[in-house]
């Protein structure tokens, strides 16, 4: 069985762990294939010994893969859903990062991870995500993003205007430096810090959250993963931001936005006792009052 290591060009703490996952990954019988620009990265630290496969998103068969291995934080695994696309390979994120909420488990639980795929008992989340359409394929095939769509302006002046409509019915024209549409997994990032809930995985909801409102009044909504949304942009400027993830394109006055359900999920694993509930607790702090 094939199984795929995809990380960023730069220092994190695992780094210096990968050559003993590797050798986890080789003892336990998997081949192991590095994506490129990561295994040149390792190579240049001298973290590496031996010859291994190595990939890119040109040449990659995503399918022949059993899981893809993030090694990173949070920003590192939604890079990956770019990679697996709607191919159903699951993925494992090795947290590095500072917080992790959907990159969680640890090198220690990591052996345990490859045994259940190797058993064929892996157990894990599926994960719904947001895809947009636009005039001009804005984002080309990648149009989809597992956290949230932001809708942001560009300067640092005026406020914008973003006339929403679901399902054809107007919903709202929000005066407010921005709009996020997250999925139940990205409730617990931006949207999360500009006051929206946090909405458990499965719950088929997403939460459009307006970026620091003019009016106080304007509350983030929850609405169905079903809904069909549409966003019009208008401003002082003539274009502004929208980003799927990590990832931004320039959009125009007036140009429509659609949102809707993207029609694949990404299947995160995870290890033996970890649960959305469990991970929210330890990195939100719930439960340290002294009265517990």
């Amino acid at each position: 069985m094939k199984i795929a290591i995809y990380g960023k060009p730069y220092d994190n703490t695992l780094n210096a762990s990968v050559g003993d996952l590797i050798c986890t990954m080789n003892d336990a019988g998997f081949e192991v294939a590095i994506y490129e620009r990561y295994h040149n990265h390792l190579n240049k630290m001298g973290l590496l010994k031996g010859n291994f496969t190595i990939f890119n998103r040109k040449t990659v068969d995503i399918k022949s893969f059993v899981c893809l291995v993030s090694v990173g934080g949070d920003g590192t695994l939604l890079d990956t859903a770019t990679l697996i696309g709607a191919s159903g390979v699951p993925i494992i994120g090795l947290n590095a990062g500072r917080l992790g909420f959907i990159s969680s488990a640890s090198v220690d639980e990591f052996e345990g991870v490859l045994q259940t795929l190797l058993d064929g008992t892996f157990q894990f989340e599926e994960r719904s995500l947001l895809q947009i359409e636009t005039k001009r394929n804005l984002f080309g095939s990648l149009n989809f993003a597992l956290n949230e769509l932001t809708v942001l302006k560009k300067d640092t002046a005026a406020m914008i205007k973003i006339d929403t409509y679901y399902h054809e019915e107007f919903l709202n024209s929000y005066w407010a430096d921005g709009l996020v549409v997250s999925t139940p997994t990205g409730s617990t990032a931006y949207s999360l810090s500009c006051g929206g809930p946090i909405i458990m995985p499965g719950s088929e909801n997403m939460v459009i959250t307006p970026i620091a409102p003019h009016n106080l009044s304007i509350r983030p909504m929850v609405v169905p993963m079903s809904a069909r949304l549409k966003l019009k942009i208008s401003g002082r400027s003539d274009n502004f931001l929208i980003s799927l993830d990590s990832r931004s394109e320039v959009i125009l006055p007036d140009e429509e936005v659609i949102v809707s359900k993207a029609p694949f999920n990404l299947r995160l694993l995870q290890p033996e006792g970890h649960t959305f509930l469990n991970t929210v607790r330890h990195k939100l702090g719930w439960g340290l009052d002294k009265r517990n």
